[in-house]
């Protein structure tokens, strides 16, 4: 529990400043005797052995009604986070869709085989009783067995079936992130035990324990039909972790979880409500935290952002790095940027180190975590407008991602400066990263991605589409010396490249390199993570490899950072960088914030169940004994 100390001078400003503190929360023995009460009752309740009956299960996509932030009410145990942004879309498979909050709402209701983050890759023992790989690293079979008391939050025992659903709407939606993955898995079967589920692989699959990330009630969503990219636009229906969902106002900034108390696991979250709001400036964040509207602050950092909150007092700030960086993907399903020369061009005249320093408002911002950088070339081309392209090179970005558009904006100004003409195109995700990305009708995105560490992220962001290309990359001889050629593509504008149009395959000089004949049917479509369409039979078999066992990811990651930066189509721009503040009422896993384990996508909210909030009576009475102390 952390400690709160005020001043030891009397006389001081602060001093006065604590006193006032004081009489706004209204430290008076009437109060104390009932906060004392509260917390005798909740203490008891809590104590309670049946969670009694199952909740109703609310329709997501009705109307909340939440309240703005107040001070909290301290009977009911509330933990209030300030936060820059989040979206209302809470699917956490969905490519591009890397808020933390969104992550931090699936880590908090939605279960999962293993649990990332802070101790590494974890087995969650509350979901799973058993497990039984037929090889540790590289398995073509997984037997799973359910924990016999494992349900979602309206009493509905998590089953096969929930395996089963989110495999099938991941390999149907094009937007789903982890497409790359899921592939592979053949058929999933129950096993010879009781609640057993086994999962076979169309070959020794690396990676596998990225399976099974958050789980969705199938009894709900396959039941009523849902789409899978709109389907948890509005909240989550049911919950099967240590929070549920109670509501969310993207308008007003407002998403709620309340604690499941139905959840069968060993660790029930320590406090009733916790409740992102959103924060528009760091001045407004900073007086929350002074007025205890928020227990703690996560914000984008910028050039003042340390100044400002490192001066609070009563509270202890850290500076984190996600795992999850903002890059633009140059689109090789459109027409134009199936060339390779063309690609290195248009990045040539992109400075991505200024856009950095714009959208981040730091001038001092440092390089994203994965900072592969593409093959360029400064040699600006032409004839780019075409009656498919009136306003030449067009960039997406989905509109409710501010940066992302900030972004965006900043690479098409430095188009126009360097005599490209291009565009910006803003719209919902379905259609800038679905739709206009699969036909080829925008030429790059900007979006949020994994910064690759693991070989299931270059399996997903960087891999062919589909497992038949991946056989054929398999099985194809390096050394042949046949030509083909790959997928044709439309020829647009007279000096796109040269005037030449060519496949995934093409070589550096924009003509297409010598494949054998397996290759013709390689295909770079746009998929799931692989938002650029990247195909390319050197990348493929050595990720294949990587895959199947047969190369370890140390020693091969430069080689294939290599590839990846030869075949220049996506530009790292910014990893995503917080600053946290937490006031010291607020008491986590640790005594000290820098302490606290940190998860790649939800970052310090991966802890939330381990939250309390010391009551104000108790600082109080520990801060004047301090003070006595020090007098």
């Amino acid at each position: 529990m952390y400690s709160f100390f005020p001043p030891s001078d009397p006389s001081s400003r602060h001093r006065s400043g604590w006193a006032r503190r004081r009489r706004f929360w209204g430290s008076t023995p009437t109060v104390a005797a009932a906060l004392t009460s509260a917390a005798l009752a909740l203490t008891l309740s809590a104590c309670q052995a049946n969670p009694g009956e199952a909740p109703t299960v609310e329709d997501p996509s009705a109307t909340t009604q939440s309240q703005p932030p107040k001070p909290v009410d301290e009977s009911l145990r509330e933990i209030t986070v300030g936060v820059d942004r989040f979206t209302s879309n809470l699917n956490p498979h969905l490519v591009g869709n890397r808020n933390p909050v969104v992550a931090a709402v699936a880590d908090l209701t939605l279960p999962s085989v293993y649990m990332q983050g802070i101790e590494g890759e974890t087995l969650n023992s509350d979901l799973i009783s058993s497990i039984a790989p037929n090889d540790e690293e590289f398995p073509t079979e997984v037997t799973y067995t359910l924990n016999p008391e494992a349900q979602w939050s309206d009493g509905t025992p998590i089953t096969i079936s929930d395996f089963q659903y989110l495999r099938e709407a991941i390999l149907k939606e094009p937007l789903a992130e982890s497409k790359g993955l899921y592939r592979h898995v053949t058929s999933i079967k129950p096993g010879d035990k009781e609640k057993s589920v086994k999962v076979t692989f169309d070959r020794p699959l690396g990676g596998w324990k990225r399976l099974f990330l958050h789980l969705l009630p199938s009894h709900i969503y396959r039941a009523e039909g849902r789409t899978f990219t709109t389907m948890m636009a509005e909240g989550s229906v049911a919950s099967a972790g240590q929070y549920s969902v109670k509501s969310v106002d993207e308008g007003r900034g407002l998403l709620e979880l309340q604690r499941n108390d139905r959840y069968w696991g060993k660790k029930a979250a320590k406090t009733d409500i916790i409740r992102f709001t959103t924060v528009p400036n760091e001045s407004t964040g900073a007086q929350m935290m002074r007025t205890q509207q928020i227990q703690m602050y996560m914000t984008h950092t910028s050039a003042t952002t340390d100044l400002a909150m490192e001066q609070l007092p009563y509270a202890q700030v850290r500076k984190t790095t996600r795992e999850v960086q903002l890059n633009l993907q140059l689109n090789q399903a459109s027409p134009l940027l199936q060339n390779r020369t063309l690609r290195r061009r248009l990045l040539g005249a992109i400075d991505s180190e200024k856009i950095a320093r714009i959208v981040s408002g730091d001038p001092d911002v440092g390089s994203p975590h994965w900072n592969v950088k593409p093959k360029m070339e400064k040699e600006v081309p032409d004839n780019l407008v075409t009656d498919d392209r009136p306003d030449g090179i067009v960039i997406g970005a989905v509109n409710d991602d501010q940066l992302a558009v900030d972004a965006a904006r900043s690479v098409v100004d430095q188009l126009l400066q360097a005599g490209i003409p291009a565009v910006v195109r803003t719209g919902e995700a379905s259609d800038i990263l679905g739709t206009s990305v699969q036909q080829g009708t925008v030429d790059g995105v900007i979006t949020w991605q994994r910064s690759p560490q693991l070989i299931a992220d270059y399996v997903q962001q960087y891999g062919c589409t589909n497992s038949s290309q991946t056989a054929d990359a398999r099985t194809s001889n390096n050394n042949s010396g046949s030509e083909t050629q790959g997928r044709e593509g439309k020829r647009s504008g007279k000096n796109a490249g040269e005037g030449s149009s060519t496949s995934a395959n093409e070589g550096a000089d924009g003509s297409a390199d010598e494949k054998s004949g397996a290759e013709a049917r390689l295909d770079n479509t746009p998929s799931g993570g692989n938002l650029s369409g990247t195909c390319d039979q050197e990348l493929e078999q050595r990720l294949t490899k990587l895959r199947e066992g047969e190369t370890k990811l140390d020693d091969e990651r430069s080689q294939v950072d290599d590839r990846i930066a030869e075949l220049s189509t996506v530009l790292p721009i910014l990893s995503d960088r917080f600053t946290v503040v937490a006031s010291n009422r607020l008491s986590g896993p640790t005594q000290k914030l820098e302490d606290w384990p940190l998860d790649d996508s939800s970052s310090l909210l991966i802890s939330a169940p381990l939250w309390t909030l010391m009551p104000m009576e108790e600082l109080d009475r520990s801060a004047a004994d301090n003070a006595r102390k020090e007098d």
